[in-house]
């Protein structure tokens, strides 16, 4: 098991090895957001700027308009705080620039809700230009690398801390904006991403003893393929969302705005974070915000025993 994080280093090392163009600008976070082995591999391509996420964002996009293909890595907080600097630099000029936002959700843990990536979704998905990845395992992860360097859209790819253990089997081809789905059951679809694929999984066996059987599906990319965000939704009649992030802003306003405008009634819920977060444990966290096994579990019945109340 290991974080997004950790297999995007050496991932990262990887493509670049084959991509000429590849370049990074760090922010004096290269330990934390796994960048140190691509400077220790291609010093000449390492680019510090220090502790000064605008101006790197500025760099990057010079960069990338001299046909270079740079990523920025920051805490996903710290990056998408500097949204001005996005818009301007990378959005108005397209500017094929990857942010690398890592920490994402409350994983963080002590360091607390000034360095949670809670609501940089909301924001990159305002930006139109901009793809949205988010791997949910290592060989995810290594897909998203390889879709990333073979293209130069504006390209926002957001990574967990916590270790994350392979969810795919081995025939899984990742599709950019095609949702993934994980696990096929009958009662209602689950929409997740990133860490919450896990935390999904294991819940199963407590949402069998309540009688539901899920479909588990990944949204690893946005934004999402509506065609088959809708195929979904007509074959479950129900789909809720769970996310390590806000409850505003974030895939269940994505899938919602698709929902609303089906002519077939869905019945919809979600759940995310719904303050700005505290300092705790991970594991504190997790459970104080019911983001955890038996809190996922509790909210997925509960919004299903209530369909059933209604029918």
């Amino acid at each position: 098991m290991k974080a997004t994080r950790d297999w995007f280093g050496e991932a990262l090392v990887e493509v670049a090895g084959e991509h000429d163009d590849v370049v990074v600008v760090n922010c004096d976070l290269g330990s934390a957001t796994k960048t140190l082995t691509f400077k220790e591999t291609f010093p000449e391509r390492f680019f510090e700027c220090g502790i000064a996420e605008a101006n790197s964002i500025g760099v990057a996009s010079g960069l990338a308009q001299e046909g270079y293909r740079p990523f920025v890595a920051s805490f996903g907080h710290f990056l998408t705080g500097k949204y001005l600097e996005i818009f301007q630099s990378v959005g108005l000029n397209d500017s094929g620039v990857v942010l690398v936002g890592t920490h994402a959700g409350l994983a963080i843990g002590k360091d607390g809700p000034t360095q949670m990536g809670l609501r940089d979704l909301a924001l990159m998905r305002t930006l139109h230009n901009v793809q949205i990845l988010h791997p949910a395992d290592g060989d995810e992860t290594r897909q998203m690398l390889g879709h990333i360097v073979d293209n130069h859209r504006p390209t926002y790819l957001r990574l967990c801390r916590q270790p994350q253990r392979e969810v795919h089997g081995p025939g899984y081809r990742f599709v950019f904006g095609e949702p993934d789905v994980i696990r096929r059951g009958e009662d209602l679809a689950v929409f997740t991403m990133g860490g919450m694929v896990e935390i999904l999984l294991d819940s199963l066996p407590v949402l069998r003893a309540e009688g539901i059987d899920p479909t588990i599906v990944n949204v690893s990319s946005l934004p999402v393929n509506r065609a088959s965000v809708e195929r979904l939704a007509r074959e479950h009649r129900s789909v809720y969302v769970v996310e390590d992030h806000f409850v505003k802003g974030g895939i269940s306003d994505e899938l919602a705005r698709i929902l609303l405008e089906m002519e077939e009634k869905v019945r919809f819920g979600g759940w995310g974070v719904e303050d700005y977060g505290q300092a705790a444990s991970p594991a504190d966290l997790y459970e104080r915000y019911e983001l955890d096994v038996p809190g996922v579990a509790a909210r997925i019945t509960n919004f299903f025993r209530d369909h059933d109340r209604e029918r």
